[in-house]
């Protein structure tokens, strides 16, 4: 089984890579792919280049968190860096091309901003995902 996960640092998506792991886990040989997407700019001005850096540096780093902590968990997951203008777009094509049996997504991310809704990131993988989709929540207090 070929396992995707999104990852962008926030507490939701290392709970997703958390559960990922534990899926690899108990159904081998099975295979953990973590993919981090950042948004590409256009027509920023002499801020664009540094904009774009900063969005690249963050999703390199929510990488790196994925694979320490799916590295925790006995996992050496494979990791893929996209961008594009659309998150959810991005994830779903990062599923297609590497073949993904399911998709393991935080329920929430960094953008969100409700405590009752799906994210939209979330929701749109949900609709347009060319596999299952498992959306990992984190217990809140």
């Amino acid at each position: 089984m070929k396992i995707l996960v999104p990852v962008d640092g926030s507490a939701y998506s290392l709970k997703a890579v958390e559960n990922a792991c534990n899926l690899a886990k108990s159904n081998p040989p099975s295979e953990v792919v973590l993919v981090a997407v950042y948004l590409s700019l256009y027509d920023l001005g002499s801020e664009g280049h540094y904009v774009a850096d900063k969005l690249k540096s963050q999703a390199e780093n929510a990488l790196n968190q994925g694979k320490a902590k799916a590295q925790e968990k006995g996992i050496t997951p494979q990791a893929l860096i996209a961008t594009g203008d659309s998150v959810p777009d991005e994830i779903v094509e990062a599923a297609k091309q590497e073949k993904a049996d399911l998709i393991v997504i935080g329920s929430r991310g960094l953008a969100s901003k409700t405590k009752y809704f799906l994210g939209s990131t979330a929701s749109k993988v949900v609709t347009y995902a060319p596999c299952s989709v498992l959306v990992v929540k984190v217990q809140e207090d």
